[in-house]
């Protein structure tokens, strides 16, 4: 009996023993435990990729707090599609790269976190100044921040300096300007311009030019008004008179820019990096802001920040954001600029000594930063992907069908009218 209660004392003190253990044991954890981990989808592959991990390996060693850990989808589709199946999964990234146009949709379908306040207590007002007008604009979506930028690219004309030089040419300043000097390089064979497989960018483009935005900041569709028709109509007047082309089965318009078939084409800076590696040595071209239509010259941006989604902790919110200002810091935008061919998104980069030499290196980035001054953003609102995709259906058929612009903008303006009620 004695034993059995000797046996049962020392169970006890044993088991104490071990409670108290494991208790240590877990305070030590706790107070140990490692970086809060950020996961991070994009769609950057090859050399941005790269670099992308170069800048997430020095934020890594940067500090001890977060840790990112990025997973490339491959193309913007996939991120997308990506995103909309983690969303119903509950499986979605901590952050990931977002056009600025879907941000609503987003927010609607309460895929993102409102980071407000993290924003306005990690930046100051100088560091938000710095973020160029034209980007700005889509940072917010109903008064708060759902985005902090990283990659921009400003709208370029590319030409063939050779074309040029043979036919005693200068650079087109003006829309009416390309026009003459396609048709007169039409009666020698030359193609003057080439669009994308889609001119809708061109399109958006001059239709601003002349004092009207498709769809409006107070979502307004402004799509079939006189300006927009008259838009549309120098566009589909050229490719009517053979004077300029679509893309076609090629896409874009540098398949058959850097084969010497045209003189111009219209695409992102990005774009540049794209003909130096693809273009042949003997082929002189440059950049150009896009010619001015109705008195105006501007450029349409095509913005990708990155965003927080539903689901991170507010641990995970507050490393998003500090990782978000170590990406649009001067310094990373300097690189990733030089690196991708994108425009950085802060003032104090572009203006920056190190830029600045780098312009002076690569003259055909000029153009991509002077683009900035009459730039805008299109205006996103719930329904813009269903709009876009009506958009691209238009300009489609005045290519293959030769449909009248006055036509096809009717439609389009029902289409839009439509889906911004349904979205109110």
């Amino acid at each position: 009996m004695m034993k059995r209660r000797w046996l049962l004392g020392f169970a006890t003190v044993l088991m104490a023993v071990l409670l108290v253990a494991c208790g240590s044991g877990s305070s030590a954890q706790k107070s140990t435990k490692g970086p809060v981990t950020i996961t991070f989808w994009h769609r950057m592959t090859g050399n941005y990729n790269k670099a992308l991990e170069g800048y997430i390996k020095t934020f890594n060693s940067s500090q001890k707090q977060y840790k990112v850990v990025a997973t490339s989808q491959g193309s913007y589709d996939n991120l997308q599609k990506k995103y909309l199946a983690s969303a119903k999964s509950r499986t979605l990234p901590t952050i990931g790269q977002v056009t600025d146009t879907i941000i609503p949709e987003y927010v609607h379908d309460g895929m993102l976190v409102n980071i407000d306040s993290q924003v306005k207590s990690q930046f100051s007002a100088n560091e938000l100044k710095a973020i160029y007008p034209g980007i700005a604009t889509n940072l917010k979506y109903e008064g708060k921040y759902y985005q902090i930028p990283f990659a921009t690219g400003t709208r370029l004309m590319f030409y063939n300096k050779d074309i040029l030089d043979k036919y005693h040419l200068s650079v087109p300043k003006t829309w009416e300007e390309l026009t003459k000097m396609s048709q007169q390089l039409k009666d020698d064979g030359i193609t003057g311009v080439a669009f994308n497989k889609s001119y809708d960018f061109e399109f958006e483009t001059l239709a601003y030019d002349a004092g009207n935005r498709l769809i409006t900041p107070k979502y307004q569709a402004k799509i079939d008004t006189p300006a927009s028709i008259k838009a549309m109509t120098a566009i589909t007047t050229m490719l009517k008179d053979k004077t300029a082309v679509t893309a076609g089965l090629d896409n874009y318009f540098n398949v058959p820019f850097v084969q010497g078939k045209i003189f111009a084409g219209f695409g992102s800076s990005a774009t540049i990096q794209q003909i130096a590696a693809t273009a042949p040595k003997s082929m002189h071209w440059g950049t150009a802001v896009m010619p001015s239509f109705a008195g105006k010259a501007s450029s349409v941006l095509g913005n990708n920040g990155i965003s927080v989604f539903k689901g991170a902790s507010a641990d995970q919110i507050k490393g998003a954001v500090t990782f978000m200002k170590f990406l649009m810091s001067t310094k990373i935008q300097t690189k990733w600029a030089k690196a991708s061919g994108y425009v950085p998104v802060v003032k104090t980069a572009t203006q920056s000594s190190a830029y600045q030499a780098y312009l002076k290196e690569n003259p055909t980035y000029q153009a991509a930063v002077d683009a900035y001054d009459d730039a805008f953003s299109s205006t996103p609102f719930i329904g813009y992907n269903t709009y876009r995709n009506n958009l691209l259906d238009a300009v489609d058929q005045t290519v293959s069908k030769n449909a009248e612009p006055k036509t096809v903008l009717t439609n389009l303006q029902k289409q839009a009218d439509t889906i911004l009620k349904d979205n109110k």
